[in-house]
């Protein structure tokens, strides 16, 4: 019985180690897209500000700013989907300014697949909130007030609003 105990123990310690543990874990294609989309939004906005520093919250959203432009960048705007007639997965993402800490600007980058790669191809100053990306087609929230208005805020102020992107343009669509 010994005997038998003695040689079971290093054959199951064998059989156990030399069995695989299955696929090692790897980056997702959307989680290596979103880095990919999150690069080129940080180059985009540091070409713009001097000495500029990057702060990332807990959260994971990203600030980037200098003595007088603050950008906001929101992981959570980035959508993917198919923008231009291509197969290729492209993406879109909303970043936020501040001017001497006073809301200046919302842009939505358009970044389409090229040749493997997201490259940024339009920035568009629109200031509406993305809802989705889907078909082709673009869903955002607009609000009907201007910012200056008492009323920008209010809920029957917001219109739903769809785009196509066609030869480097939002296009408005039914």
């Amino acid at each position: 019985m010994m005997k038998m105990i003695g040689i079971l123990i290093p054959l199951l310690t064998l059989i156990f180690s030399c069995q695989d543990s299955g696929p090692k874990k790897t980056e997702t294609d959307s989680e290596s897209l979103k880095k990919e989309v999150i690069s080129i939004a940080e180059g985009y906005v540091k070409e713009q500000l001097k000495d500029a520093k990057t702060i990332i919250n807990s959260t994971g959203l990203i600030t980037i700013e200098n003595y007088q432009k603050k950008f906001i960048i929101d992981p959570r705007d980035i959508f993917a989907g198919f923008i231009d007639d291509d197969q290729e997965t492209d993406a879109i993402i909303t970043l936020t300014s501040y001017m001497d800490q006073n809301y200046y600007m919302t842009e939505h980058l358009i970044l389409l697949q090229t040749e493997g790669k997201l490259m940024l191809i339009r920035s568009f100053e629109k200031d509406m909130k993305i809802l989705r990306l889907k078909d082709r087609i673009i869903t955002a929230e607009i609000h009907t007030k201007p910012r200056t208005s008492p009323l920008y805020s209010c809920a029957s102020c917001k219109a739903i609003i769809y785009y196509r992107y066609s030869n480097g343009d939002l296009i408005k669509t039914d």
